[in-house]
């Protein structure tokens, strides 16, 4: 009875741990498994709601942005709360699998494990459902973000391509006249509603207080006048102490000058907006005006000065654009006129919208604007053509921005689409054109500005004597070699951030990607389904584009990496050629991806992909794959390199090239050798510079029998090794190498650092040993069949 009761005791009490440990789990899932699933119909709830508005007609494109907002706040929540459920879905795994396997069918296990398996596994398929419902709301949040991009983009390029009347039309200018009259007596008459309503509210103290900002401002302006003269005094004797500035400063003056300039503005700005404020005199109504007015006077402000130090006029010793005297001041006032109109252009735009102007006032506005911008650039252009002022008149001078003259063409092209676009009455395409030309610029401008004197900055820094170079020495205490190496890396993440940031803003600046030309293609044009796939000319000439525009970035990266890193270092020949070699294949490879994503091909598929190209390389292309991998293997392993001295079956030259294919290797007599790759990989090649570049080199020299043999040797041993190119470990070696029929012959083996300059080498000594036999009469014998026939 005793053992029974103890048996039962035991049972009840593993019954009770399993049960508290089952409950404790279970309450803890619970909780996070409520969590999750209130999340999820939280997140469904506002999907809903965010798909009804995108449907909507009069949805607005800023409620479009704030909508892709909240859907991509929804995909990262979605998200992150699936992946707090990675672990307690673990556990669940866990605890099943401590049960061991399920019984097989018609075995029966204890009620309480079955009970406990039920509910472990009714929690993990909770966990796991809750898991998959917020990993599809992600998903179409995704979708639903594509499909607001999608709007919005539709919208931009029904705006951007309305008709309108041309600029031919006079209709045009007379309802921009009529409009201009209406937009005058509305800003009349918000200035007079304005006026009556600050003149009632306004008390007299916070009026008499405007009497100090025209001091204020005064102030402002005289300690900035201090400034910039002092700075000026500066700048104005180092440039009559040299007539060639310094690099970094001629780049430093202008960027100082420009931002500057915008701190004063933006100052004074704000002093403008206090003062007005706390008298009680902004408005809404008014603040448009007074926002034009300052975004009017900053953008010209600003921009102006960039230009005039760009040109600098009056200073050809601090200019950095390849142009003369008067171009520069042609430029610099044309400059500042487009960064006036440019301003102003966007000013009148939300004021207009901001009193309901018409829309005719809108376009004749634009169709104005445009039509003088247009103008100012094709200005611009001109004075850029054949010119090589900076350079004919200061040759020493380093001029920078020589890279614009490359983009020229394509801007021509579109002054000449933009003009097209004024005549047939696309005022919206053309305002596009024109005055997204003039913002590249400025960013363009601004970005190669950053660079140029980055890399001034560090050129200067290399030079001990320069102030730059003693502080950097002095405030880091690094070797020549550190500092180049500093130099170097600071030059590379500056352009790695220039890009990462440039790049984006370009595109966001043109507002077109890769993916909004697909969803503009897709609508010009219909095409048909093969599978996934659609096939359709405009698809075809995506894929096109942006394989060339893969490429041709990848080109460009390259080349940056070739001149601004690999050349910059002491890495090894074969090193930099295989590093280009794998990251512009690595390019192309992700320029075709990308091309075939924009096709819309589905990876998932990529069996098939893979099972065509096993049959292709079955019926064919077998030395072609081979060929392609075992340059791989070459780029990899490196046993041969660029610059290598090899010998292959074909002959023996130097390696020029490691194509995709095939090697090149140039023969000493200038013959070009084309060697499949996969020959250098299975054949036998003989590499002198494999491991490093040293060699021997061997010179052969006979003697006549009378001559003192011990003298000969020492004296060939003396001239080899007073070359200076023999290396002295491992010193040459002179042996006595055969007993011949008419004399003695010696051989003559020695190490040169680079066994590129062997031949040459062998060559300076035995002119040394002709000279040194003349002297010492010793003779070199002729074979008497020579002798007879002499």
């Amino acid at each position: 009875m005793s053992k029974r009761l103890q048996f039962l005791t035991v049972w009840c009490a593993v019954i009770l741990a399993v049960g508290l440990f089952t409950c404790t789990a279970s309450a803890f899932d619970e909780a996070v498994i409520g969590k999750a699933e209130n999340a999820s119909l939280a997140f469904r709830a506002d999907l809903q709601r965010i798909e009804t508005e995108i449907t909507l007609p009069t949805v607005a494109d800023q409620r479009l942005v704030d909508l892709r907002n909240a859907l991509e706040d929804i995909r990262s929540k979605a998200l992150t709360q699936s992946g707090t459920l990675d672990d307690p879905i673990k556990e669940m795994a866990q605890q099943v699998s401590k049960l061991g396997p399920a019984p097989a069918e018609g075995q029966s296990e204890s009620a309480e494990i079955a009970a406990q398996r039920k509910l472990l596994g009714d929690v993990f398929s909770r966990l796991q459902g809750a898991k998959t419902q917020l990993e599809l709301v992600a998903v179409e949040a995704e979708q639903q973000s594509g499909r607001a991009s999608s709007v919005q983009r539709g919208q931009f390029f029904q705006k951007i391509f309305e008709s309108s009347r041309s600029i031919l039309n006079p209709y045009l200018w007379a309802d921009a006249g009529s409009g201009l009259m209406l937009f005058l007596q509305r800003i009349t008459g918000l200035i007079s509603n304005w006026w009556t309503e600050i003149h009632g509210t306004t008390n007299s103290a916070s009026a008499s207080g405007l009497i100090f900002l025209p001091l204020i401002i005064t102030v402002i302006l005289g300690f900035w006048w201090l400034i910039d003269h002092a700075l000026h005094v500066h700048y104005r004797a180092l440039s009559i102490d040299s007539d060639f500035p310094d690099n970094t400063y001629r780049l430093w003056r202008i960027v100082r000058a420009t931002v500057g300039t915008l701190i004063f503005t933006t100052v004074i700005v704000a002093v403008i907006y206090g003062y007005l404020g706390n008298a009680g005199f902004l408005t809404p109504r008014f603040n448009l005006i007074l926002d034009g007015l300052s975004s009017i006077a900053m953008g010209t402000l600003v921009n102006g000065v960039l230009a005039f130090r760009l040109s600098s006029p009056k200073q050809r010793n601090w200019r950095i654009i390849n142009i003369d005297d008067a171009s520069a001041s042609r430029f610099a006032i044309l400059a500042t006129i487009c960064a006036a109109l440019s301003a102003a252009s966007d000013a009148f735009g939300k004021l207009a919208d901001g009193i309901y102007l018409p829309v005719a006032y809108s376009i004749g506005q634009s169709a104005l604007a445009t039509s003088a911008m247009l103008l100012l650039l094709t200005l611009i252009l001109l004075n850029f053509r054949n010119q090589r002022g900076l350079s004919q008149k200061m040759p020493n001078q380093v001029s920078y921005f020589d890279w614009a003259e490359t983009l020229q063409f394509p801007a021509w092209v579109l002054i000449v689409l933009a003009t097209i676009a004024l005549l047939f009455g696309y005022i919206a395409l053309a305002n596009f054109i024109v005055f997204k030309m003039f913002d590249t610029a400025l960013v363009l401008i601004f970005l190669f500005l950053i660079h140029h004197m980055t890399d001034a900055a560090v050129r200067t820094g290399y030079d001990p004597n320069s102030a730059i170079g003693k502080l950097v020495r002095k405030t880091t205490g690094w070797g020549e070699r550190a500092i180049e190496s500093a130099g170097l890396i600071l030059r590379t993440v500056v352009d790695v951030i220039l890009a990462f940031v440039g790049l984006p803003l370009l595109f966001l600046l043109w507002t077109v990607t890769w993916i909004d030309f697909r969803a503009m293609t897709n609508k010009a044009f219909f095409g048909f389904d093969v599978g996934s796939v659609t096939i359709s000319p405009q698809s075809i000439l995506l894929v096109a584009l942006v394989l060339f525009g893969g490429v041709a970035l990848t080109k460009l990266f390259v080349s940056w990496l070739n001149k601004r890193v690999l050349l910059q270092t002491r890495i090894d020949k074969g090193v930099q050629d295989s590093v280009r070699k794998g990251t512009a294949y690595a390019g192309y490879i992700f320029a075709a991806g990308f091309a075939l994503s924009a096709a819309g091909i589905d990876f998932s598929n990529f069996a098939i992909i893979a099972g065509a190209l096993g049959v292709g390389i079955g019926f064919g292309l077998q030395s072609i794959v081979n060929n392609f991998v075992s340059g791989l293997i070459l780029l990899a392993e490196r046993p041969v390199r660029v610059g290598d001295w090899v010998a292959v079956a074909a002959g023996e030259g130097l390696v020029k090239k490691i194509n995709v294919r095939a090697t090149e290797i140039e023969t000493f007599d200038g013959c070009s050798i084309i060697v499949p790759n996969s020959n250098l990989i299975t054949e036998v090649v003989r590499n002198w510079t494999h491991s490093d570049t040293m060699g021997r080199f061997t010179v052969n020299v006979s003697v006549a029998y009378d001559s003192d043999v011990e003298l000969v040797k020492a004296l060939l041993f003396q001239i080899t090794k007073a070359h200076p190119n023999v290396l002295t470990y491992p010193e040459p070696v002179v042996t006595l190498q055969k007993l011949g029929t008419y004399s003695i012959d010696f051989e003559i083996k020695g190490t040169v650092g680079d066994i590129f300059y062997g031949v040459f080498v062998a060559s300076d000594i035995r002119i040394s040993i002709l000279k040194e036999f003349k002297e010492r009469n010793i003779v070199i014998p002729i074979p008497a069949a020579v002798s007879v026939i002499k």
